[in-house]
C-alpha cells in the first residue's frame, strides 16, 4: 500500500502501515488519477490537487504524517495494483485515523440540519463508494467547499441516518455493521450512482467482507450476481431472497431467484436475520419437523438448496418462510434480535413450473409479504430445490486473472446456475 507522505508529498510504499488520514471526496472535472505524477514538476497544477494539499495540511495538524487519497495512492496502470486497491478499501478506510470528507457543494455558513441545507442535498451522499467510506472509519470529519469543518459522523449522526436511511447504529457503531442482515446492508446502496455500473456492486465488497475479481464490461447485474454468490458462500442468512422488483406489483411473473441491483432491496431497512438456533427451536415447536432444518441456503450444482416452511398458496404455488422478519431489532450485546412470539417473518411465493419438475422457481406477486408467527397454520418444513428460470447473466472466457468461473445447465424449461469451484466441491464423487 502506498501512503502520501504529508510534508514532503511524495509517495511512499508500506507493510506496515503508520497512522494515517484518509480523503473522501466527489470528483470534480478534470480529476484524474496522478500516481505516475506524483512528485513531478506541474503535479500541483492538476484539476483537484489543491484538495489533496488541503489533506495534507490537515493531516499535520492532526499529528500525522501520512494521507492516503485515490487519486495519487492507486495506480489505475497496474491491474492487480488496482485490483487490490477496489478489494481492500474499505479495510483501508476501517484502519485509517480519521475520514476527511471534502463537499465541493455545501455550504459552511448553513447549519447542516436544516431541512433543504446544501449538506442534505450534497453529491457526496449519492455516490456508490460514499456507503463504505462512510461506514468503515470510526472518526469521520465534514468540510464545506472553503474547507471549513462542519462536523462529524457522530454529530450528524441523526441528519445522516435521515437522508440515507442508514440506521444509526451503523454510524454510532461500526462494530455492529457485520451483524444488520444481508437485506438491510443492502437497502443502504439504494439509488447510489457510479461512473461505472460494475462500481454499484464492488462498492460493497467490503461490507460484505467478500473479494471479487475486478472486471469491467460485464453491467451491474451479471456484478451483482456474483456478489450475492460470495455472500452466500459465508453467510447462512436467508434474507438475501427477501427483495422485491420495482416491476413485481403490476408484473406478477416469474424471477430470477437473486435480484438484478441494490434497489431492489430498498424496502428492507428493517429486516433483520433469525439466527438459524432460534429459527430451529421455532420450526422444531410449531412444525414437528423429522430432520433439523438445514441453516440458510446451499449453493449446488442444480441451484439453490433450503429448508423451509412452507404451504400451499394454491395449486402449484406456494408461500415459504424466510428466517428473517420485519420491525425493530433489539441489540442484545451481539446481535439484533426479533421477539418470535409476535414477528413478521418474510413469506415468498414460489411456483412448481410442472408436475413432475422436483424444482420450484419463485414467482413475484406484489413482492415478500409478512406473515405473523402467530398465523402460521398450515405450514410445514420442506426441502426446496430453486431455480433460476429466466436469462442468467454471462461471464467472461476464465484465464489465469479470473479465479472464479461460472457454468450454466439448460434442461428443458430452465436454466440452473452452477459456479465452477461449486461443482468440484459439492459435486465431485
Amino acid at each position: 500500500m502506498y501512503l502520501l507522505n504529508a510534508r514532503t508529498q511524495q509517495l511512499e510504499p508500506f507493510s506496515d502501515l503508520p497512522p494515517y488520514a484518509i480523503l473522501s471526496h466527489a470528483w470534480q472535472s478534470g480529476e484524474a488519477h496522478r500516481f505516475h505524477d506524483i512528485g513531478t514538476e506541474g503535479v500541483r497544477q492538476q484539476p483537484g490537487y489543491d484538495k489533496v494539499e488541503a489533506c495534507c495540511a490537515l493531516a499535520l495538524r492532526d499529528g500525522l504524517d501520512y494521507v492516503w487519497v485515490d487519486t495519487c495512492c492507486a495506480d489505475a496502470n497496474s491491474t492487480a495494483a488496482f485490483d487490490e486497491a477496489l478489494n481492500s478499501s474499505y479495510a483501508w478506510f476501517q484502519q485509517a485515523q480519521v475520514c476527511y470528507v471534502y463537499l465541493h457543494d455545501v455550504d459552511s455558513r448553513e447549519r447542516p440540519d436544516q431541512e433543504g441545507s446544501t449538506f442534505r442535498q450534497c453529491k457526496w451522499f449519492g455516490r456508490a463508494w460514499t456507503l463504505q467510506e462512510l461506514l468503515a472509519p470510526r472518526n469521520v470529519c465534514f468540510f464545506a467547499k472553503d474547507w471549513k469543518k462542519i462536523g462529524t459522523k457522530a454529530g450528524l449522526a441523526n441528519v445522516i441516518s435521515s437522508v440515507t436511511d442508514i440506521h444509526i447504529d451503523a454510524l454510532m457503531h461500526p462494530e455492529r455493521i457485520p451483524r444488520f442482515s444481508v437485506a438491510t446492508r443492502m437497502s443502504w446502496a439504494k439509488g447510489r450512482k457510479s461512473s461505472k455500473p460494475e462500481d454499484k456492486v464492488y462498492a460493497l465488497m467490503g461490507l460484505f467482507c467478500v473479494r471479487l475479481p475486478i472486471e469491467y464490461g460485464q453491467g451491474e447485474t451479471e456484478t451483482f450476481m456474483k456478489l450475492q454468490h460470495e455472500i452466500m458462500r459465508i453467510t447462512d442468512d436467508q434474507s438475501i431472497l427477501a427483495w422485491c422488483s420495482a416491476a413485481s406489483a403490476s408484473s406478477p411473473n416469474t424471477s430470477s431467484l437473486l435480484a438484478d441491483s441494490p434497489d431492489y432491496f430498498a424496502e428492507c431497512g428493517d429486516i433483520h436475520q433469525i439466527p438459524h438456533d432460534r429459527w430451529l427451536e421455532y420450526c422444531t415447536k410449531h412444525f414437528n419437523p423429522t430432520t433439523n432444518p438445514r441453516p440458510g441456503i446451499s449453493l449446488t450444482c442444480r441451484g439453490l438448496q433450503a429448508t423451509l416452511p412452507v404451504r400451499s398458496r394454491r395449486p402449484g404455488v406456494l408461500d415459504a418462510l424466510l428466517a428473517c422478519a420485519r420491525g425493530p431489532g433489539l441489540w442484545d450485546g451481539n446481535k439484533y434480535v426479533v421477539n418470535l412470539d409476535d414477528a413478521d417473518v418474510v413469506c415468498v411465493h414460489l411456483r412448481e413450473p410442472t408436475l413432475d419438475a422436483h424444482h420450484y422457481e419463485r414467482i413475484d406477486e406484489d413482492g415478500p409479504e409478512v406473515i405473523n408467527t402467530n398465523n402460521v397454520q398450515g405450514f410445514t418444513l420442506r426441502e426446496v430445490l430453486l431455480s433460476a428460470p429466466q436469462r442468467l447473466p454471462t461471464f467472461p472466457t476464465p484465464s489465469h486473472s479470473t479465479p472464479l468461473s461460472y457454468v450454466y445447465l439448460v434442461s428443458g424449461c430452465f436454466v440452473a446456475l452452477s459456479i465452477a469451484f461449486l461443482v468440484h466441491r459439492h459435486c465431485r464423487p
